[in-house]
């Protein structure tokens, strides 16, 4: 059983700091006489810290509405873990080179928004990618550019024609079984495993009664109900620079958040600074610096909106935004010509808000 620490609640501002993420969490103080205290819970998961925040009305509760949500982490990092290899989509993609593989209904709601999302950000989301992924993350460890050979042969095994899907679950979530035609493709999930999880996980703690909750994995966030004496939850939104000052700050109630960019996630070679981000169309990383923070119903939509729309960029992302299921987001990118930080917000400014 997982140990919470119990913090009891009075009228006062608690702030969490989160390392490794490009949004803080803390509250804004109202008047309230909610009868519940506060209980966290940190632990390093899915290769960074996960932070949990329950408002409970005992101990009992909040230990049984974490336990809850841990579970389900457990449970579903076993399916979509593209780190270890024995997760069922690391087994697939092993073994499904022309070999049609039945795949559980976890994974195949993943793969189902996976193209969604591929087609709503016209391409440019796309797991079929994992061979780039792959190669590039090689070359962010060796600290050298990968031949252009190389490059050519991932980027050949890459794409939505490599994957066969033997039954179309398209009209509702029937039996799956999908094979690879290629025997280098991989499918990468990452862009959006997270959001699905913790969407798991916040459905599992409210089923717990408790309807005040933050779970925070690495940055992809998603809150509920604002905390007792509370207006909302708090997310700080990073500039640029590691040493920048913030850039925005929001007070938000259920809903979810997620911020992707590169202020940590990039490597430079041969003076140039690639990210994270693949582009399907040419299998190079985005150069471009920038952070794209976006507010959504989901943590699923939130997490795979802020990818798209990273690789997307800032005109090819606006000219899109309102076909996706997204309620804001705020794109930041750096001029390569001036060096001046370009700044647009998408949808609705007052979006997540109490």
């Amino acid at each position: 059983m997982s140990v919470v620490r119990h913090v009891h609640v009075a009228c006062f501002v608690f702030p969490c700091v989160f390392v490794l993420v490009l949004a803080s969490i803390g509250s804004e103080v109202v008047r309230s006489q909610a009868p519940l205290s506060r209980f966290e819970l940190s632990q390093p998961s899915m290769g960074s810290m996960l932070d949990l925040v329950v408002y409970a009305s005992s101990q009992q509760q909040a230990q049984e509405s974490m336990d809850a949500g841990l579970l389900e982490l457990e449970r579903l990092s076993l399916i979509l873990s593209n780190y270890d290899p024995t997760s069922e989509i690391s087994v697939l993609c092993k073994t499904a080179f022309n070999q049609p593989k039945a795949v559980s209904l976890d994974l195949q709601i993943v793969l189902q928004e996976s193209r969604r999302w591929h087609a709503l950000s016209v391409g440019r989301f796309d797991i079929t990618v994992g061979p780039l992924s792959q190669l590039w993350r090689s070359s962010r460890k060796m600290k050298t550019l990968p031949a252009s050979d190389q490059v050519a042969i991932a980027l050949k095994a890459s794409g939505w024609n490599q994957i066969h899907w033997v039954s179309d679950a398209s009209e509702g979530l029937g039996q799956l079984r999908i094979s690879l035609r290629s025997p280098d493709s991989h499918l990468d999930v990452s862009g959006l495993a997270t959001g699905y999880i913790i969407d798991r996980m916040y459905e599992a703690m409210i089923a717990k009664g408790t309807e005040s909750i933050l779970i925070n994995a690495g940055g992809d966030i998603r809150v509920g109900k604002a905390p007792p004496c509370r207006a909302g939850w708090r997310v700080d939104v990073a500039g640029l620079g590691k040493n920048a000052p913030l850039f925005a700050t929001y007070l938000i109630a259920d809903c979810a958040v997620t911020t992707s960019g590169d202020l940590f996630q990039y490597i430079e070679i041969d003076g140039r600074r690639f990210s994270h981000f693949i582009d399907p169309d040419t299998g190079a990383p985005i150069e471009r610096r920038q952070s794209v923070t976006v507010f959504a119903s989901t943590a699923l939509d939130a997490d795979a909106g802020a990818t798209a729309l990273a690789v997307m960029g800032l005109e090819l992302g606006s000219e899109h935004f309102d076909k996706m299921p997204l309620g804001k987001a705020l794109l930041l990118q750096v001029d390569k010509s001036t060096n001046d930080i370009r700044f647009r917000l998408l949808g609705d400014p007052q979006y997540g808000q109490p």
